[in-house]
């Protein structure tokens, strides 16, 4: 392969040479040609012809890091420069990857990708102060703008105890370094084709487009109540649109977590995933849990309707810590969200729950592994689905116990509701058991919603249709009690509720049918 930096300066030259308009190192101006084109792709393959063959260059991937932003910060040069080298020897995922057999990505390979215009114009009062008359208005916030710290929108002013919440330059010294070596590791460079999650490319791509990085930091024995960390994304330039007949036009952002607790520590993190119009929003979260640390996690991907997701979150618990998720997926045109956990230490527990709320063509999701890689550990996960229209939800979970992990407890089930004929629903449970003296079960349900409940509440009075609304938005408000937003639960029930109302609607025309 071609020396760290290497592929990143022929890039670079060949970009000038075939007149762009800017260096892959800088964020465009309003209305500059994109390297999403088909230039930038030539411009990508002329620059590989030393050392990496076209044929070995994926043009997509070449032009996702040629449109890439400009860095915030210096620490990233080095981490960009080989993060860069690893891309472009990569090749884009695929259904014929078992990692992503399910996840039909044309939408997202079909597009341009440009730069953001970081309006986030609506989103402050959506999402940025949608708590401001509750008492979790004092809640420390941390906001960054298509992977950008905006210090206009962040307030972490109330974080005590040493705690640090903020952009990467200013990371507390003690961690800056395992920080900026975390950065350097790039997931499943080694992993098997047929059991990965599908992290690589993506992360990689993350990395090599990194124009900032949001860091927390808790230290040993300090407890943080909530962490608001609201990750927004903006669409393109308006005047940089397309030509007439060209490819959908995707803005990119790359925004990248870093959590670190010391030992003893403990935080409660709100996770939000919030746009407007039409962009492409690849994230990167890794967590990393001390000995006895705690972390409570609420991950909110309430991307806009035109929004493609993907993310990579991974967790690492050491002795005796324990780490309780709440993963929902209810935006994007295209979600896909990995989570991965590694129990290294004894003791150590996860517990993840999720609801992914599917409508209309959204596709959405979740591919687990949780890999009990000391002994004595033990998780739980919990996964739900309901879907109308013509949605698609996907759920792979995996636990893997291997040799050595003796007194293992895992317990994984998947409920998924079909409201639609439409639907469709891909559920692949995965155990993986190499030891003995374990504890592991799994299972899987899918149906519509029970005949006897409906019944139930329609002799106290409601109608059918009243009927379905409450148990389905009841269903979601139940998951959605352990969230520390009341606004965010607000919406959830209302995708919920509008699920249910699609599914009465469709049994009415069955009904209908069913008398001609």
């Amino acid at each position: 392969g071609p020396a760290p930096g290497q592929s990143q300066a022929m890039l670079t030259a060949c970009i000038a040479s075939v007149g762009a308009a800017y260096l892959p190192s800088q964020r465009p101006a309003p209305g500059a040609p994109l390297c999403g084109s088909a230039r930038g792709r030539a411009a990508v393959r002329c620059a590989e012809a030393g050392t990496l063959t076209q044929s070995a260059v994926d043009d997509w991937l070449g032009s996702a890091v040629a449109a890439r932003g400009s860095v915030a910060s210096g620490l990233l040069d080095e981490v960009r420069s080989e993060a860069t080298d690893v891309v472009l020897a990569a090749r884009r995922p695929g259904r014929k990857q078992e990692a992503w057999r399910r996840t039909d990505l044309s939408l997202l390979y079909g597009a341009t990708l440009g730069a953001p215009s970081g309006r986030v114009g609506e989103l402050v009062a959506g999402y940025v102060e949608e708590e401001e008359e509750a008492a979790a208005a004092a809640r420390p916030r941390l906001v960054f703008v298509d992977g950008v710290y905006s210090a206009d929108l962040s307030d972490t002013s109330s974080l005590g105890g040493g705690a640090y919440a903020g952009p990467l330059e200013q990371v507390p010294p003690e961690v800056r370094e395992a920080v900026l070596e975390s950065l350097r590791e790039i997931p499943e460079r080694e992993a098997d084709p047929r059991t990965e999650l599908g992290c690589h490319t993506f992360a990689a791509l993350n990395q090599a487009a990194l124009s900032d990085v949001a860091c927390v930091y808790v230290p040993s024995g300090v407890a943080v109540d909530t962490l608001r960390l609201i990750l927004l994304s903006t669409p393109s330039y308006p005047d940089s649109g397309a030509e007439a007949g060209a490819s959908p036009q995707l803005a990119a952002s790359h925004p990248n977590l870093s959590l670190w607790l010391g030992d003893g520590a403990s935080l409660s993190l709100l996770q939000q995933y919030a746009g407007r119009g039409a962009y492409f929003c690849n994230g990167l979260s890794r967590l990393r849990l001390g000995e006895n640390a705690s972390l409570t996690h609420a991950y909110l991907q309430e991307q806009s309707d035109g929004a493609v997701h993907v993310d990579s979150v991974l967790a690492t618990l050491a002795a005796g810590a324990r780490y309780d998720a709440n993963i929902v997926q209810s935006g994007g045109r295209l979600s896909r969200v990995n989570l991965a956990v590694r129990l290294e230490g004894r003791h150590s527990h996860a517990s993840l729950n999720g609801i992914a709320l599917g409508s209309e063509s959204q596709l959405l999701d979740l591919h687990s592994a949780v890999r009990h890689v000391s002994p004595d550990c033990s998780s739980e996960q919990e996964q739900r689905n309901a879907l109308a229209g013509r949605a698609r939800v996907v759920f792979r979970g995996a636990v893997q116990v291997p040799h050595g992990s003796d007194n293992t407890t895992a317990n994984q089930l998947c409920r998924s509701l079909l409201l639609s004929d439409s639907a469709r629903v891909d559920i692949s449970p995965n155990l993986e058991i190499l030891t003995d003296d374990v504890v592991c079960t799994h299972g899987a349900t899918v149906a519509d919603l029970d005949d006897e409940m409906v019944f139930y509440l329609q002799a106290r009075g409601l109608g059918r249709a009243e009927a379905r609304v409450l148990l389905l938005e009841g269903w979601a408000r139940s998951l959605m009690g352990e969230v520390p937003s009341e606004a965010a639960t607000r919406r959830v029930a209302a995708k919920a509720a509008g699920l249910a109302r699609e599914g009465a609607a469709r049994e009415v025309r069955k009904q209908a049918m069913s008398s001609i």
